[in-house]
């Protein structure tokens, strides 16, 4: 179903139309249609997921925040949570 709504992203017709041409109701319709915004709103709301990795065998202890495009900041471990937060939100 969500390759249907997909499909209808990408359409210029209208929800009505559309469904009348995959004779799809309007009520299912609407309810893949708020499947699909309920899984892909982490991205639509700034939320991205986090991934932390093994620790690296080496002597630093470096933080790093990988941004989205590609920008990567490295703190140092002793650099304040608050400021982690800062640095996190501020994207």
């Amino acid at each position: 179903m969500f390759t249907l709504i997909t499909k209808w992203q990408r359409s210029e017709i209208s929800q009505k139309e559309f469904c009348s041409q995959h004779d799809l109701s309007m009520h299912a319709f609407y309810y893949w249609l708020r499947k699909y915004k309920q899984t892909n709103q982490s991205s639509e709301n700034g939320f991205l997921p986090v991934e932390i990795g093994p620790p690296v065998n080496d002597t630093r202890s470096d933080i790093q925040i990988h941004y989205p495009n590609g920008v990567l900041v490295t703190l140092d471990k002793a650099v304040s949570l608050s400021r982690i937060k800062a640095l996190i939100k501020a994207i």
